[in-house]
């Protein structure tokens, strides 16, 4: 398995969704996963494929800062 730092996306908000928490101004890291994006939650994460990630940081509204 290949893992890659990608960026950091950073919430404008608190939020939780599917049980995962995000917090305002924290940074979470978004790596590459043999071409799928992970991100890192506070206690949790998620896989998606990079295509839906783009969306995900849209619908979210998070803010990507690179590394």
């Amino acid at each position: 398995m290949n893992c890659t730092l990608l960026y950091y996306v950073v919430p404008k908000d608190n939020f939780e969704t599917e049980g995962r928490v995000f917090l305002k101004g924290e940074k979470y890291p978004v790596y590459d996963i043999d071409g799928d994006s992970l991100l890192i939650a506070e206690n949790g994460d998620f896989i998606f494929t990079n295509q839906l990630m783009k969306q995900v940081i849209e619908e979210w509204d998070l803010e990507v800062t690179e590394i």
